[in-house]
């Protein structure tokens, strides 16, 4: 066995979790190694969306621009209830987005969102280390021992303060950690494609179209005249193969849509049965796992990959706090699984519904169905939902040890904080990517002041005010920012963006008890 190299982060998976997590360990000056046993990147489209909260988290990265350039936005959904019905067309463009800079659903290959990762964590400096397969680790309370195998079958010998499993479904890394996993099977055959062809949609709009033979999805893809077409084979018995070719598909298209497609070029096509599942815990002493390691779900509303890539975003920021802070106590650990996994457990809960009612078999119940998807989907805000709720900005953390609750409101503790524009600038570039920011609502020199106290105490601030222009600071000038957030006068910003507690007296008291009492480090570590 070789010699032993150390690094801070060690991360055993190269997909778009671990990719995600070693671009922002890089970022946050911590050494990170990343491995994958494949020999390279991979080449199948799998996810296909990706969203506006985890473009917002890729913009922290620095890697949004890429992204957004290799995909194209979806314009609007077509669904189809019943047989013999028009489609409802949901204007996807013209939802009330709100206060994001990235107001879509986002169509872009799996291998594509990976690409842009991995060329961007390179230019930073940091190699994949492919055809690298994790062994063992042994978990020695202040680091890890880890054991890799390289491309040669030789052993190497690793020591991480921190290990992260994105090593997907079957996760090594969970099983040497104890963490456990309850998973299912939903009992139901899906065949996907990735084809040429001519499904009578504009290039940048989707269908869904519920047929009695099973539910068919086309979608975009930015590719020129490429469509990914997702199929449930009702009653299709779980393991029996389909041979899925052109004729295969045209045959389907014309069935569930009524149309030719006229199918050719197949890049990729999957058969596949749909699973479920949640890990026990997500953190076991100094070892995590994150994105399908700890959360199987059905690939319904596209949350796979963008939940994989918050957990990367929501975990790297407090092993950066943990190492310069020195937490006198476990709550900024503690708090990645009491916050991700209850988002995961939700997710996992809510897509097994909706999967379930849209494999539903042919009779009373899918005529039902159909009429009242029909109606449901004729209300604005049903329709609403697929923009900000689809797209993961209203998510809120139900329960964590480093949230302080203050007045309800939809910007509260435990949200992500409004970004609003202001020319070609957003709140959200004003915040400190990698520490926390404190928001200081004060036109008066009592709040001037405090700004200067806590900016010479090391925490970054960002001051609004009423008046104009106040440098780097923010102008709220009908006071609706501070309204979002209750009338706070103080609210204190995460580095992903989510507000961890507000105040209503102009004093850094707040500060104080967030920073030594619910985490445990001086505020100057903030």
């Amino acid at each position: 066995m070789s010699r032993t190299r150390e690094v801070d982060i060690l991360i055993v998976g190269a997909g778009p979790t671990g990719l995600a997590a070693a671009i922002e360990a890089e970022r946050h000056g911590l050494r990170v190694h990343i491995v994958d046993e494949k020999a390279q990147r991979g080449t199948h489209s799998k996810a296909l969306v990706v969203h506006a909260r985890t473009l917002e988290a890729y913009e922290c990265m620095g890697v949004a621009a890429a992204v957004r350039a290799a995909g194209v936005p979806f314009a609007a959904l077509n669904i189809t209830t019943a047989a013999g019905t028009s489609p409802v067309r949901v204007d996807l463009r013209g939802l009330a987005w709100g206060d994001t800079r990235y107001p879509y659903w986002l169509s872009i290959p799996q291998y594509e969102t990976e690409r842009c990762l991995e060329e961007h964590l390179a230019a930073a400096g940091v190699e994949v280390a492919w055809r690298t397969g994790f062994v063992d680790l042994d978990d020695r309370g202040d680091h890890v021992e880890v054991r890799l195998r390289g491309p040669d079958g030789a052993e190497q010998s690793w020591r991480a303060s921190w290990v992260i499993g994105c090593d997907g479904g079957r996760s090594r890394v969970r099983e040497v950690a104890g963490l456990g996993f309850t998973g299912s099977s939903l009992e139901q055959t899906f065949i996907l494609a990735d084809a040429i062809g001519r499904p009578g949609l504009p290039e940048d709009e989707g269908a869904a179209v519920m047929a009695a033979a099973g539910v068919l999805f086309v979608v975009p893809m930015p590719e020129a005249g490429r469509w990914r077409l997702i199929a449930h084979l009702q009653g299709h018995p779980a393991g029996e193969p389909v041979t899925i070719d052109a004729a295969y598909l045209d045959r389907l298209v014309a069935e569930r849509m009524g149309i030719e497609f006229g199918a050719r070029d197949l890049q990729w096509t999957s058969q596949f049965v749909l699973k479920q599942g949640l890990a026990g815990r997500y953190r076991a002493g100094r070892v995590f796992i994150a994105g399908d390691a700890a959360h199987l779900h059905s690939p319904v509303g596209g949350q796979g990959l963008n939940t994989g890539a918050q957990d990367a975003h929501g975990l790297i920021w407090r092993l950066a706090l943990h190492a310069r802070g020195r937490p006198r106590h476990d709550a900024l650990l503690d708090s990645y699984e009491a916050e991700r996994r209850p988002v995961a457990e939700a997710m996992v809960r809510g897509t097994s519904r909706a999967t379930r009612l849209i494999t539903l078999r042919p009779g009373l119940l899918t005529a039902i169905r159909g009429r009242v998807a029909r109606a449901a989907l004729g209300l604005d805000r049903i329709q609403q939902k697929l923009g900000r709720g689809v797209g993961m900005l209203d998510l809120a953390i139900s329960s964590s040890p480093i949230v302080i609750d203050g007045p309800s409101g939809a910007s509260g503790p435990g949200r992500r904080l409004p970004d609003p524009c202001r020319g070609e600038a957003r709140l959200s570039e004003r915040l400190d990517g990698r520490r926390h920011s404190v928001l200081i609502f004060a036109d008066d020199a009592r709040g001037s002041a405090l700004a200067g106290e806590l900016a010479a105490a090391g925490i970054h601030v960002v001051r609004i005010t009423r008046a104009e222009d106040p440098g780097s600071g923010w102008v709220d000038p009908e006071g609706t920012l501070q309204a979002s957030l209750g009338g706070a006068k103080v609210v204190i910003v995460r580095p992903d963006r989510i507000v961890a507690a507000t105040g209503s007296e102009l004093d850094r008291r707040l500060i104080d008890v967030y920073a030594r009492e619910r985490v445990g480090v001086e505020p100057s570590a903030l």
